[in-house]
């Protein structure tokens, strides 16, 4: 989904905070389902409700922050209306704290207003109005994958015992996802390609750049050895990946808990009309 979205669409999708898993049998792997939202636009529109020739509006665009992590350098672009806007306020710019279940407390919002006049009509006319919001954000992914010995290894198979094959996967809240895919069975002692897919699940887009759209970084620690993906392409603003090498340390059955910190700035939209109708005369 592109980042022009209607502002229904982002309501809706902000109240989807997964509470859930899915496990599979076998000790394969699990996934803890997570929210998709970071700041949602909670309100966009004029702050009157009749609109004339030659008024002053104030366009007003109401956040919360949502998700798992604190939104910064939060800015606002007005877009599609014809008529000139000029920023009056952005109470965000100090950032917002994302909700703490633990103490009760909801997540931060914030304001900002942009001010405008109406044109001069002679009969009742419409306009589109959006406005983009951009904020930086990170997503923190958790992973666990499992090594063993080949003597641990054919041992249990022996024993017909099931292998903890692959992972279990948490993401936080927020509108990047990331899976941790890597090989079956992994041996320990050795060097094991891990691949990251991540995936665009808030309903916005992260940010266009040098025509593609592009996560920052994402920082992988495994163990002791922490590498890092910059610049990281995502397919049509949905998908993208990047490969690491992973060291697992010899033994005879290693757990290994592997964190991504994935970095971008976010763009989410709403749009809505402004009615102008003519004066009295």
């Amino acid at each position: 989904m592109g980042i022009y979205n209607k502002i229904s669409v982002v309501f809706l999708m902000g109240l989807v905070i997964a509470m859930s898993g899915c496990t599979t049998d076998g000790g394969g792997e699990s996934a803890i389902a997570a929210g998709t939202q970071g700041v949602m636009i909670e309100y966009f529109g004029p702050d009157v409700e009749y609109p004339v020739s030659g008024q002053d509006i104030t366009l007003e665009t109401r956040l919360r922050n949502i998700g798992g992590a604190e939104a910064s350098n939060i800015e606002s672009t007005i877009y599609l209306l014809s008529w000139a806007t000029t920023n009056k306020q952005n109470a965000c710019t100090s950032g917002l704290r994302p909700p703490n279940a633990e103490i009760g407390r909801d997540g931060e919002e914030c304001k900002v207003t942009d001010d405008t006049t109406a044109p001069e009509v002679t009969e009742t006319q419409t306009y589109d109005v959006g406005v983009h919001i951009d904020y930086d954000y990170t997503t923190t992914t958790v992973a666990t994958v499992y090594a063993f010995s080949e003597n641990e290894y054919v041992k249990k198979m022996e024993a017909n015992q099931n292998i903890p094959k692959v992972k279990s996967l948490k993401n936080s809240n927020a509108p990047i996802h990331v899976d941790v895919r890597a090989q079956n069975v992994l041996k320990t002692g050795s060097t094991v390609p891990i691949t990251l897919i991540f995936k665009n699940v808030g309903g916005g887009n992260v940010k266009y750049e040098d025509q593609h759209y592009l996560i920052d970084s994402a920082t992988i620690t495994a163990g002791s050895n922490t590498q890092t993906c910059s610049d990281i392409r995502m397919k049509g603003g949905r998908e993208g990946s990047c490969t690491v090498q992973v060291a697992i340390p010899a033994g005879e059955e290693v757990k290994l808990p592997i964190e991504v910190t994935t970095s971008y700035t976010y763009v989410t939209s709403a749009e809505t009309k402004i009615v102008v109708h003519p004066k009295l005369t």
